[in-house]
């Protein structure tokens, strides 16, 4: 268990908020999920529902998603670390190096629409273009994904709980994915959903809740001036940061935040590329509308760490060493990520530890539905359907779905249990996942965008990056620090060069031997893939009779009263080149996903040029911000913010108001009955 020197709840509220609050959250997920059957066309007990939520979520509630989903407990923790140690720029380097890679993955949400209309999985894309052997490659880097991106999740929750309230970690660890699969075997991908609204909901109140407590009235910071004074005596004290102009948490010129952006960068391409549950709301929704969503979500997103950890990473440095409320962390607390729930008892005492509890409480179980129900596709669609029982279908398949759910939690306690005892931190699980996963990245985009990307050049270029990242992190750590340890391969350059030696090792193997030996598929057996069998059944037109001739009619009998009707006959349109038709037998405009492919393509490329260069440059202009630039940096995160909250907390309200009137009518109709 972690010592903590923030203990003022007791052991009470941390099972309060772990057992109650989970619970009481997975039996109100329940009666949603209860209406939705009742009142809707959409039923969880269909399987589609149940992992694609009937292909049918609108952009907003996709926006939702992406942004709950994305906002781990590193999401809060981890950037308030990096804020922590250096400067209003390791926030805006967390926030744009994970923002990019969203707007990214709306180019995949399109090509996976014309490539593959009716898969469940990303990965059947795979199985479909390149064969079960290197399948099972991609299978295993996204299942490793998954493990880190969930043992970051209970690992970080429990942290915090233990620290607030004593609660022992182990009780952290096992109940908070405990609660979370009641909800999400339950309800499937629609209840996810729905979980991410009302949790990003919570979110934003949190957060705004801390804005103001810190940048304005009478608290222990008291206003931008404050803050700053406050900051500049922790340079005079010899604390400032080496490689930061003028050794200033006050400024965007920072050596240490430049390296970490780099890494952030890396480790979130591979987090977003290789996670099924991004590519999950690509298939649960249309291609405008996942395209929409994504963009939308990356923009939404980007305030909740930016400003949070602004907030809560430079209140910690102000207020360390001259509030005697405010914890003295050592190096394993602050890599732990104790920052911010550290400041948030300094700040605001008991109201402060419980406001943060809510806030982790909500991003982790959030982003945990996420998850479980991806790694039940995977395992489901991937595994179990194509190597364990082909000919299985129907209710044997949810029940598979449901119990893959259920044993991912157990998975998850397991490893946050493993990786605590033996020492590892949130944030060293954070710096380091892409080491391990980001040899998949370019693999994964270039299969879903790149007709001549080479699968034994993906599978090459994965391994030996894998490989040759590994090595080069641990030979780095040790060249510098001449030990091979947590803390030494922790450290900002060795973390730094093992992802960048696996990402660059990969992308330059795959591209060229793809360029070498290319594949050039069609995508015709992936368009064609799990369609019905009368996806391309069509009456026969009236235009296709000769002059003089009868239209053709069948003859069949209504089995319940016996009466005879006639039904025109029906032919099998042709497919098309490349199977294309199968992509409008799914509902869909070819011309019209391509268009909004290029539109994708070019607000993708301009949003990461924004956010990796042009605000840097224009934020570095000042050696080191007065009052004012920082008064401009953090309103204008606020306004950021208050779009997030337009485009998550009223959009997916709007979209939904025609559900929403018949579900409403429905329970006054069912009142009025039992009255």
């Amino acid at each position: 268990m972690v010592e903590s020197p923030a203990q003022v709840l007791g052991v009470g509220v941390g099972w309060a908020i772990v057992v109650g609050l989970g619970f009481a959250f997975a039996a109100f997920m329940l009666f949603i999920t209860y209406l939705q059957n009742r009142f809707t066309d959409h039923n969880t007990k269909s399987l589609e529902e149940f992992n694609s939520a009937s292909r049918s979520v609108k952009p907003g509630l996709v926006a939702a998603g992406i942004v709950s989903a994305w906002t781990w407990a590193a999401t809060l923790l981890q950037s308030t670390v990096v804020t922590y140690n250096y400067g209003v720029s390791g926030a805006y380097w967390y926030a744009a190096g994970a923002s990019l890679q969203i707007m990214l993955c709306a180019i995949m949400a399109c090509k996976i629409k014309t490539c593959a209309p009716f898969v469940s999985t990303f990965l059947e894309v795979v199985r479909i273009r390149y064969g079960k052997k290197v399948h099972c490659v991609f299978i295993a880097f996204a299942l490793v994904t998954n493990l880190l991106v969930s043992s970051q999740l209970v690992l970080g929750g429990a942290a915090v709980v233990t620290q607030l309230t004593g609660l022992h970690v182990l009780a952290g660890l096992f109940l908070i994915p405990t609660s979370v699969a009641v909800y999400t075997v339950t309800g499937g991908l629609r209840a996810t959903f729905i979980a991410d609204y009302t949790h990003t909901l919570g979110l934003f109140v949190v957060i705004i809740y801390f804005f103001f407590h810190v940048w304005t009235g009478d608290g222990k910071i008291g206003g931008l001036t404050r803050m700053s004074e406050m900051l500049d005596a922790v340079v005079q004290r010899g604390e400032g940061v080496v490689g930061n102009a003028g050794g200033s948490y006050l400024t965007m010129r920072s050596k240490s935040g430049l390296i970490f952006g780099v890494t952030n960068i890396c480790g979130n391409l591979a987090t977003v590329f290789c996670d099924q549950s991004y590519h999950q709301r690509s298939i649960a929704s249309l291609p405008t509308t996942a395209a929409r969503g994504f963009l939308l979500g990356g923009s939404a997103w980007f305030p909740i760490p930016f400003l949070f950890a602004t907030t809560m990473g430079l209140a910690a440095r102000a207020l360390v060493g001259i509030d005697p409320s405010m914890a003295q962390l050592s190096e394993s607390q602050v890599s732990a990520g104790l920052p911010a729930p550290s400041a948030a008892v300094a700040l605001c005492g008991k109201g402060g530890a419980v406001a943060v509890l809510i806030l982790l409480f909500l991003a982790v179980t959030s982003a945990t539905s996420a998850q479980q129900i991806a790694v039940s596709s995977v395992f489901t669609y991937d595994i179990y359907k194509v190597y364990l029982r082909r000919d299985t279908s129907g209710k044997h398949i949810e029940l598979v779905s449901h119990a893959a759910v259920c044993v991912w939690a157990l998975i998850m306690a397991i490893f946050g249990l493993i990786w605590h005892y033996a020492g590892i931190s949130l944030g060293w699980l954070y710096l380091m996942m892409g080491i391990i996963v980001a040899p998949a990245v370019f693999p994964i985009f270039g299969t879903l965008t790149w007709r001549k990307t080479n699968p034994v050049g993906c599978v090459v270029g994965m391994l030996v990056g894998l490989c040759l990242g590994v090595l080069t992190w641990l030979v780095t750590a040790y060249g510098l620090y001449k030990e091979v340890s947590v803390t030494t391969t922790n450290a900002a350059y060795p973390t730094l060069a093992g992802n960048l030696v696996s990402i660059c090792v990969s992308t330059i193997i795959t591209v060229v031997w793809s360029l070498i030996s290319p594949q050039n598929y069609t995508f015709a057996e992936t368009r064609a893939y799990n369609a019905p069998e009368d996806a391309l059944l069509e009456p026969i037109p009236s235009s296709n009779k000769k002059e003089g001739e009868i239209t053709p009619l069948s003859f069949d009998t209504d089995t319940e009263d016996n009466k005879a009707y006639v039904a025109p006959l029906t032919q099998y349109r042709d497919a098309g080149v490349d199977n294309i038709e199968y992509v409008r037998a799914a509902g869909l405009d070819p011309d019209e996903i391509n268009a909004t492919a290029k539109r994708v393509i070019a607000i993708s490329v301009s949003v990461s040029l924004l956010l990796v260069i042009v605000i840097p440059a224009i934020a570095t202009s000042a050696k080191v911000w007065k009052p004012a630039g920082l008064g401009a940096w953090v309103w204008l995160g606020f306004l950021w913010l208050l779009w997030s909250v337009l485009v998550v907390g009223i959009l997916p309200l709007w979209e939904a108001r025609a559900e929403l009137a018949v579900v409403l009518r429905g329970i006054v109709h069912m009142g009025r009955k039992d009255a």
